[in-house]
């Protein structure tokens, strides 16, 4: 996992755990880790970020779970062969809830949906 680099921010409101589990699936979604590639140890990755050693091992089972990541016992934890993005159901429902967290936070910053709307079929003019 040498490419991706993991952080904890004690500040904000969302959980420890859920910050892991953010990073990795984003890591994950945009191909900085792909199927196969190894995690560090619970321990290892607890002792980086300055968590205990459950909050790490929390956010891997609930990507397990989830199956974004597989274990193989004492060889690691390593990204699932096949995560949720194969599926297409799947990657609209990721888009949709990505998208609403965005709105969400455009929104508390002052933004109208129209406003956000407007700009992003700008944004799409440009992108063709």
């Amino acid at each position: 996992m040498s490419e991706v680099f993991l952080s904890v921010d004690p500040e904000l409101e969302t959980a420890p755990f859920a910050q892991i589990i953010a990073q990795l699936r984003g890591f994950i979604e945009r191909g900085d880790l792909g199927p196969g590639d190894p995690l560090p140890t619970v321990r290892q990755l607890a002792g980086d970020l300055g968590v205990a050693p459950n909050t790490v091992a929390r956010a891997y089972a609930e990507l397990q779970r989830d199956g974004w990541l597989e274990s193989a016992g004492r060889n690691g934890t390593r990204v699932a062969a096949q995560t949720p993005l194969a599926d297409r159901r799947t990657r609209i429902r990721l888009l949709r809830e990505s998208l609403e967290a965005f709105l969400k936070t455009l929104a508390h910053r002052g933004y109208s949906s129209e406003e956000v709307a407007l700009e992003l079929r700008r944004l799409a003019k440009l992108e063709r």
